[in-house]
């Protein structure tokens, strides 16, 4: 049986497959005019984790700083795993950002590139690049919003457990 890391492996081995030969496909058939709708949801998408993750972050990691440096004076939501969900959305916050200023070399370089003899001479070779690092791009921001509504639902999921431990708490201890 594999583990949850093969697992995640394997699976992004079959996505670097998968976006590798759509890009070799349809390298000589697609042009920049028709994926700038692609690249203006992609900035907007980054922007958008970029914001929300950023307001997680700063709500949660008040709480991880107070309840190492004061752990009895700490009432917390949050369970010992606060690190890592710190880590988590430090990472989705690190990979928005990323794409982001990979979109803005990318399509700075772009318009210096076309100008080239060498762009003249191999475009399939150009085209296959930029578009196997723009549906690159896409499925990072996939995960990045896949990793908002994750950590979206599990908050609420906390809260709603310890809205019902505190009730049951109170309900048990006649309070």
């Amino acid at each position: 049986m594999k583990s949850p890391s093969q697992n995640f492996i394997v699976w992004h081995i079959l996505v670097v497959l998968l976006v590798t030969s759509v890009s070799y496909c349809f390298r000589s058939d697609i042009k920049f005019p028709e994926i700038q709708g692609l690249v203006s949801i992609l900035q907007n998408t980054s922007a958008m984790i970029f914001t929300i993750m950023g307001l997680w972050i700063a709500y949660v990691y008040p709480n991880v700083i107070l309840r190492i440096v004061q752990p009895s004076k700490v009432v917390a939501v949050f369970s010992d795993e606060d690190e890592l969900t710190v880590k988590l959305l430090v990472g989705v916050v690190v990979l928005s950002a990323a794409t982001m200023g990979f979109l803005v070399l990318g399509t700075s370089l772009q318009v210096f590139i076309v100008k080239t003899s060498m762009f003249a001479t191999y475009p399939n070779v150009f085209s296959f690049i930029g578009l196997w690092f723009l549906l690159a791009l896409t499925y990072v921001q996939l995960f990045c919003i896949y990793m908002v509504i994750a950590t979206s639902v599990n908050f609420v999921m906390k809260l709603k457990n310890v809205r019902h431990s505190k009730a049951l708490s109170k309900k048990l201890d006649g309070k």
